[in-house]
């Protein structure tokens, strides 16, 4: 019996601390956030657009983030299916695990059964966005967008357009173009957006559907030409150039390429609105805008609840092109 009285008082220390500790002035606990190193899990190769952008965030992050550094862990085999999956598993919703997210994973979520949506992460804030652009050789008979949609026109499935894999962002990028201009085009899939930049060099397409940086020293070199850009305003990434948008040229086609910060659902809301506050200072500094700018990438804050809305407006987009296209393994 006295045993039993001396564990139940321990408990009820125990127990009495733990409230006590809950009960400090939790500002006073955000205040302190971060008190250690964030993780990044950045489910692409190191190298590639995604890669490139959170390392710049994590240049300035310990600025914005009581000194703790933005940790980046890569881990891009198999479309990042399998980091992302690594993320959900071993993800603490504490606000120290953060992802990067982008149209290709909502798309893949569409393309092939994985163990996740395009919805399945609470969303934190949008960092950049990237528009398409279609690019043709110099010497292509195509000299404005025009010339090309008025020849797609006239030959229907002809002109073959390459993209950075089936299913992917670029690919459905070209959809939603044939969409908007009446057009029918030859997709050709290539194993990245560099190579699909090399079969537009060699031949191998006629045209192709790009994301910067890919192909834009080959446009600033005077190799290649971009017909349009599909995004609202001109991008600097072309000084000099004479380098439309669709809308610009008459076709209602505009399509943004966003990557932005996820986290674990069940991160309280305080928690998620201090690391959007963190990363949005992040990406008004001037050295994450100068590093974007060479990629053609720009800096585009969003709050947790815009992007949200944006992720959750795209997956039924992405959705709605899968099964009409019949692509992919998950809706046969």
């Amino acid at each position: 019996m006295k045993k039993l009285i001396v564990i139940a008082l321990l408990f009820a220390m125990v127990a009495g601390g733990a409230f006590a500790a809950g009960a400090a002035d939790p500002k006073a606990s955000l205040d302190s956030f971060p008190s250690k190193p964030v993780t990044a899990m950045v489910a692409w190769a190191p190298g590639g657009g995604g890669d490139l952008c959170f390392r710049a965030l994590a240049e300035v992050f310990p600025k914005y983030a009581n000194g703790q550094p933005l940790v980046i862990e890569n881990k891009g085999e198999a479309a990042g299916v399998p980091g992302i999956v690594d993320f959900m598993r071993n993800s603490a919703p504490d606000g120290y695990h953060v992802m990067h997210w982008n149209p290709a994973h909502v798309i893949k979520t569409h393309m092939d059964p994985v163990p996740f949506e395009g919805t399945s992460f609470a969303p934190v804030c949008q960092v950049v966005l990237q528009n398409n652009f279609l690019v043709v050789p110099m010497d292509a008979k195509w000299k404005t967008l025009e010339d090309y949609i008025a020849d797609a026109k006239a030959n229907p499935g002809q002109i073959s357009i390459g993209n950075a894999g089936a299913g992917g962002g670029n690919h459905f990028g070209a959809l939603l173009f044939e969409i908007a201009a009446g057009i029918q085009l030859k997709h050709i899939p290539f194993g990245g957006g560099g190579p699909a930049i090399t079969g537009l060099l060699t031949g191998d397409c006629m045209s192709t559907m790009a994301n910067p940086p890919e192909g834009a020293p080959n446009v600033q070199a005077g190799q290649l030409r971009v017909l349009a850009l599909f995004g609202d305003v001109r991008n600097p990434i072309f000084p000099g150039k004479d380098v439309p948008t669709g809308i610009e040229r008459g076709v209602n086609f505009s399509i943004s390429h966003w990557r932005g910060v996820v986290t674990v659902k069940g991160t309280p809301d305080p928690v998620i609105e201090k690391l959007q506050n963190i990363f949005k200072k992040c990406i008004e500094d001037p050295m994450f805008i100068q590093r974007m700018e060479p990629l053609g990438s720009t800096p585009a804050f969003t709050d947790a609840k815009t992007y949200g809305a944006q992720i959750a407006k795209d997956d039924v987009m992405y959705e709605k092109l899968v099964k009409e296209n019949k692509l992919g393994n998950r809706y046969k």
